[in-house]
């Protein structure tokens, strides 16, 4: 189990100045132009080249209310680890039933896949993704690939979040669903472990059983109603405790 694999991650998501790289190309380059100039618009767009050299992206569903993205179907900037470098203020989207990441080409082209493979983290609307295999970095019965760091203190807790595509009919019409699910795990004693109740939670920190539900009173937070927010609040308070 490699823990720090996270940690070593996320250090990189925090030094974007010191290690960031904004990826930036011109359309074209004329037949014209003289070979040294030609060669340094090379040398200095390589990396960025690498990362829209991905297969084109079809967004199905295009017109249906809901959608396949993380938050919204619209193009967010964000920074992304791709292949051993850094690009900032990338446009992007997530597709969480493929579980891929979607960029926008800078030439405006159709919408580039990135291979998950070479993608070691992304953020996008405030959240960080970090990916991790299974049976390495993360338990076996865990699926390999994105997950969303909701904590990142000396408890990591990560969430996996699902859709699934369904189909309805309304007036002899198909429409196109994509509901949500969410999976929390919450590393203790040496590995990650799933958590969906607040038993399951307080299960693991036997020891301080009553502070964490009392962390919920004080803030008023229902765990059925909003999970993620109750189970980030009382893995915090369990470090808080904890902490020396």
């Amino acid at each position: 189990m490699r823990i720090f694999t996270i940690c070593f991650f996320l250090i990189y998501l925090i030094a974007g100045n010191t290690y960031g790289q904004i990826a930036v190309l011109q359309p074209s380059v004329p037949d014209n132009v003289p070979a040294y100039p030609l060669s340094l618009y090379r040398s200095a767009t390589k990396d960025a080249q690498n990362l829209y050299n991905g297969r084109v992206y079809y967004i199905y569903d295009s017109r249906e209310d809901e959608h396949q993205f993380f938050n919204d179907r619209k193009y967010e900037n964000g920074a992304v680890f791709y292949d051993g470098q850094r690009y900032d203020s990338i446009p992007m989207m997530y597709d969480i039933v493929k579980d891929e990441l979607v960029i926008k080409h800078i030439n405006g082209f159709e919408p580039i896949v990135l291979q998950s493979p070479k993608v070691s983290f992304f953020t996008i609307y405030d959240h960080s993704y970090i990916n991790l295999k299974s049976g390495k970095d993360i338990t076996p019965d865990m699926q390999t690939g994105f997950y969303d760091v909701v904590y990142n203190g000396k408890t990591k807790t990560l969430a996996r979040r699902i859709k699934q595509r369904q189909e309805k009919i309304v007036e002899r019409k198909v429409i196109a669903m994509f509901p949500q699910k969410n999976f929390f795990y919450i590393y203790s004693n040496g590995k990650f472990n799933s958590v969906h109740t607040r038993k399951s939670v307080t299960k693991l920190f036997p020891g301080q059983k009553a502070e964490l539900r009392k962390a919920l009173r004080e803030q008023n937070i229902k765990f059925r109603k909003d999970r993620e927010r109750a189970i980030v609040t009382m893995v915090a308070r369990y470090d808080e405790l904890t902490k020396q």
